[in-house]
């Protein structure tokens, strides 16, 4: 996908999850040269952002309120996670998968120094060749919290091991390579319900 080079306030908003004070709060003191106004049809003339600067000013935010629920996705698309993974169990519903997925949080959170130093997002999804779901997740961790090997031996309690034939359990580091699509892709528009704790 193309990026835009120029980008309106309704287009930013529909991005980001800031509301329009956050938006005018933080384009106060932008460098001129990454704006721009054009002609508006009526009214005021219309503002236009460079992409350059969008994510530096506009990515940041605190951890959503309860009633930003609808925030949620844009939320999760635009935050700085250290994990992205998925778990096949052999046969779950979406509530099993949610009990599997919140047990899963308590026991990262054993691992944390202090508290909130975790934050879990997961998706689940229907398989494609049965009447099953799957999840896909992210994790948020303060820096050099957890490991690879720690989240493996908390996925293996609530998920069959891989073995030759099927690929049960899936986790790696959310590098620089993702970007944020591996963040888009977890929270695709299809998920059946999604969650995030911490």
């Amino acid at each position: 996908m193309q990026t835009k080079e120029w980008n309106t306030k309704k287009e930013i908003l529909e991005t980001y999850p800031i509301s329009s004070a956050t938006y005018k709060k933080r384009i106060k003191n932008i460098d001129p040269t990454k704006t721009k106004f054009i002609p508006s049809k009526v009214g005021s003339p219309t503002r236009l952002i460079h992409h350059s600067i969008l994510d530096e000013l506009f990515r940041k935010r605190r951890r959503l309120s309860s009633k930003e629920f609808k925030q949620t996705i844009k939320w999760v698309r635009n935050h700085h996670w250290n994990f992205i993974g998925n778990i096949v169990p052999v046969s779950s519903s979406i509530e099993d998968l949610k009990n599997k997925m919140r047990f899963l949080f308590e026991e990262l959170k054993t691992l944390q120094m202090e508290k909130n130093q975790i934050t879990l997002y997961y998706a689940t999804e229907k398989n494609p060749n049965d009447k099953y779901y799957h999840a896909h997740f992210l994790i948020d961790c303060a820096t050099d919290m957890l490991v690879i090997e720690d989240i493996n031996n908390k996925l293996a309690i609530i998920c069959e091991p891989n073995t030759k034939n099927e690929s049960r359990i899936n986790l790696e580091e959310y590098d620089l390579k993702y970007d944020k699509d591996g963040a888009i892709y977890s929270s695709k528009e299809e998920r059946y319900f999604y969650e995030v704790l911490g």
